[in-house]
């Protein structure tokens, strides 16, 4: 299967632009690397990253140059050796990450309610801007709910959507189960160790930018 490649252009660079639009979650970092990188299998060859990259460092694997192909192993090494003992999100991140949407809300005057969840759903900060009621708070922590359990951004659950094949485990509440943008996976490696859950900003589109923003705080 095709994956995207980062390479060296994106060294001591780090932009996130390509965190932020990835709809998979396959692009990580560590504070100690020197660049992002990207799982090849997690990787759906969308082209959302190759083409917001603004120092040119992406390129579809059969497209890389000769000098680049070493490029490819070590991307898929970053994550062999993040796979094993993922940890939790802790409560300085989840704070990052909310912070960080109350500033996206903000520039874009929204109401909204925010949560962060633990990869089992159990939520570890909550916040409402002005304006998002009860209803809103509920509806994001089931959106961050479901993100955390099946392991996918909820977007991808929609109707009319390209669904991923996802397993859904025995103790999942099928009631709280929510299938529209607003609910997006936190990834340490190849591990699930969270998600963030965005409610009554106006649309499931709206909601998922909202995520996006609070990931790209989760990742730097």
């Amino acid at each position: 299967m095709p994956t995207y490649v980062i390479t060296e252009a994106c060294i001591g660079v780090k932009d996130a632009t390509c965190v932020d639009v990835c709809p998979v979650a396959c692009i990580h970092t560590t504070p100690e690397a020197p660049m992002y990188y990207i799982d090849p299998e997690i990787c759906i060859a969308c082209e959302q990253c190759f083409f917001v990259c603004p120092v040119n460092a992406i390129y579809l694997d059969t497209d890389l140059p000769k000098n680049l192909k070493p490029y490819l192993e070590v991307n898929a090494e970053f994550f062999r050796e993040h796979r094993a003992g993922a940890g939790s999100i802790s409560e300085e991140q989840a704070s990052s990450i909310v912070q960080a949407i109350r500033a996206f809300a903000a520039t874009s005057g929204l109401a909204l309610a925010i949560t962060v969840v633990e990869a089992s759903g159990e939520p570890i900060a909550t916040a409402r801007t002005d304006g998002a009621n009860s209803e809103a708070a509920e509806r994001a922590l089931n959106k961050a709910y479901t993100s955390a359990l099946l392991q996918v951004a909820t977007h991808q659950l929609a109707r009319g959507a390209e669904r991923p094949s996802v397993m859904i485990p025995e103790d999942f509440e099928e009631s709280r189960m929510l299938a529209e943008g607003g609910g997006y996976p936190i990834f340490d490696g190849n591990d699930v160790v969270g998600a963030i859950g965005v409610a009554s900003s106006g649309s499931p589109q709206l909601d998922l930018q909202c995520c996006q923003a609070g990931l790209a705080a989760a990742h730097r």
